[in-house]
Formats: structure tokens, sequence, C-alpha cells
């Protein structure tokens, strides 16, 4: 009895990682977002509530953390229309509103049209994506239900990138999932006209 209880517990707690059946992508459990930030904001914010105000430079992790996280935007080795596919698609996953917000405009200065960011929520496998593109998302996918990347698709993006792109590629969307989770639970908001993630995806 003891054994059934952990084999069907077991089995609860993966189904809430493993891809649906049919291709579909499990995503993180749908949350209420904050209306607002939970946290004391400087006096600067001026009603504005990015980043810069939810992990402001007076505080030394912050400041730390951001010379980090701006690090993949200003020195990513791989291409910005690959860095932004697979940024995207972890916003998504991680119901990044924040980030996607963000992302979006300069997935397109990147070289993204709004049709290709609109399939980046859908299955990789099934939209009009190339081989390598389809294993950048998946790679993203792969990171998120099971966090290790299957030898099929670190040997397809072996085909383009360096071992040191591969390594940037899994810290990228570590990067971006751990903001992720940082705005979602401190609460930073989009400014007034700003569009974050499709309100379905949300």
């Amino acid at each position: 009895m003891i054994r059934l209880t952990v084999i069907i517990g077991f089995a609860c707690i993966s189904s809430v990682f493993t891809p649906l059946r049919g291709g579909a992508q499990e995503r993180v459990a749908p949350f209420d977002r904050l209306t607002s930030p939970r946290i004391t904001l400087p006096d600067d914010h001026q009603g504005a509530i990015s980043h810069r105000h939810m992990c402001p430079e007076s505080n030394e992790t912050c400041r730390t953390y951001r010379a980090y996280a701006g690090h993949f935007v200003r020195n990513a080795t791989i291409p910005p229309r690959d860095r932004e596919l697979l940024i995207l698609r972890t916003a998504w996953l991680s119901r990044g509103d924040y980030i996607w917000a963000r992302h979006n405009v300069m997935g397109q200065d990147a070289g993204l049209t709004q049709m290709e960011i609109s399939r980046i929520t859908m299955d990789p496998n099934e939209t009009e994506w190339t081989d390598f593109e389809a294993a950048l998302l998946t790679a993203a996918d792969e990171l998120h239900t099971s966090r290790f990347v299957s030898d099929a698709t670190w040997k397809t993006l072996a085909q383009r990138y360096s071992e040191s792109q591969r390594r940037e590629v899994v810290l990228i969307v570590g990067n971006y999932t751990q903001l992720s989770m940082f705005h979602n639970t401190l609460g930073a908001q989009l400014e007034p006209g700003v569009s974050g993630l499709p309100t379905e995806d949300r």
C-alpha cells in the first residue's frame, strides 16, 4: 500500500512538469498576478515600475545580479535573433509577462516578425521553424520540463554552435527563468499601453 501511494504521488508530481500528450508543452501553473509591487520602491520611480526599480543599484546583491543578467543582452555570442527566441519561449513557459513585453520589442529589433513571435507559443515541431530554430525552442522546453537538454537537441545545436555557445543557451534559459520568478513574485508592472503576454497565455 505504501509503495502504491509513493508511485501515485510520483506520477502526480511528474505530470506537472511533463509535456502534455499531443505535443502541447506544459507551462508553470497559472497564478493570481499582483496588481502592485509587494516591496518598497525607491523614491525616484515616479510612477514607473521597471526592473531597475524592483532591483535598485543601491542594493549590492541587485547591483551584482543586474550586471550578470545584462551580460546576456550585451555580450551573448549567439545571434540576437536566436537569443530572443530562447528568451521569449522561456518567458512564455514561465508566464513572464514583464519579460515578454520587453523582448517582444527587442525580438522584432533582432529580426523576428510579429507573426514569428506569435508562433513562439506553439509547438515548435508543428510550425514553420527551421530544424535549428525548432531545436532552440525545444532546448528551452526541455530545460523547463526536466532541467536537461536531450542528446538529440544538443547534437542539433552542435551543427551551428560551438560548445561555448551551447553552454550559453543553458545559461540564457536559466537566467530568464529566474528573472520571471523575480518579476512575478515581487509584482513588476507594465507601463500603461505596453502589452505583455497574449491574454489567453497570461
